[in-house]
């Protein structure tokens, strides 16, 4: 098996000239759109968010120096914990996927950030029923080879989580920490954090399974979090609506004149003064 499997690997090397390329970093900025659109009065104040895209929710692209670094620790922790250390593979979960005989749970685990972050960018590498996990996979490692070459490790982990889905609609981490716990990614702390990054590999999991992957992680991460507090997040998270609130509610009529029939993401400058308004 173990031998199978890196001879696709080395025939997917070959073929992969023909294949496209993925984009640079800056085109993936550049077709980056947020699924709201804005309306700000004449000195650049929101005076009024608008949801355009009805598909998924996707608000401001977060850098990385933003972003809560006890989120950081825990996303890396769980999703590829020796990510600073390998190229785009991490050959010792990969070799322990082949022992397993390639099960789509040996295989899920053995895909590190910048191999998911290739599936997220190429939709020839997301999931499909017509394709066997074994192609895919090798195709998620010729791109993730290819991505290290270019990109750090740190426009890596941004761009992953920009880009993930966390759960249901919300995309990227703006929408999930706004969406989840109705702050900024900046201030999410250490329970919220095992949350989101437990989300990831589950996001459509029930209550009872996301308790067991806090509790496990927080026990992986030894920060020592209550069993009760984690509880008490994970309730709040399936009781609540899920939906970032508007950052402005004002003058929704004309918002909603001036954007209708505008791209998702679009701004308008208005003449409006919000402090009169």
């Amino acid at each position: 098996m173990r031998k199978r499997f890196f001879f696709i690997l080395i025939l997917l090397l070959f073929l992969s000239g023909a294949a496209n390329a993925l984009p640079s970093y800056d085109e993936v900025r550049q077709s980056y759109v947020k699924s709201d659109s804005l309306l700000l009065d004449q000195h650049g104040e929101v005076l009024y968010e608008l949801r355009t895209d009805k598909v998924r929710r996707r608000l401001d692209w977060t850098s990385l120096k933003n972003i809560s670094p006890a989120l950081k620790e825990a996303v890396v922790k769980a999703e590829d914990k020796r990510f600073y250390e390998h190229a785009g593979v991490d050959y010792k979960s990969m070799g322990a996927a082949v022992i397993e005989g390639l099960t789509s749970e040996s295989l899920r685990g053995a895909s590190t950030i910048t191999m998911q972050l290739a599936s997220l960018l190429d939709r020839e590498l997301q999931p499909k029923k017509e394709r066997k996990s074994i192609w895919r996979k090798g195709g998620q490692v010729i791109k993730a080879w290819e991505i290290e070459k270019n990109w750090s490790k740190e426009v890596i982990l941004e761009t992953y989580l920009n880009l993930v889905t966390f759960r249901g609609e919300l995309q990227g981490i703006a929408a999930a920490s706004r969406g989840l716990f109705g702050k900024d990614p900046h201030g999410l702390d250490q329970s919220e954090s095992l949350i989101l990054a437990s989300l990831i590999r589950s996001p459509n999991a029930s209550s009872s399974e996301l308790v067991k992957r806090v509790s496990h992680l927080n026990k992986v991460m030894d920060w020592q979090i209550g069993e009760e507090e984690i509880h008490s997040k994970v309730r709040q998270l399936f009781l609540g609506p899920n939906l970032p609130r508007p950052r402005a509610d004002l003058a929704p009529h004309i918002a909603r004149q001036l954007l209708k029939g505008r791209p998702h993401g679009y701004t308008v400058i208005s003449t409006l003064y919000s402090q009169i308004q």
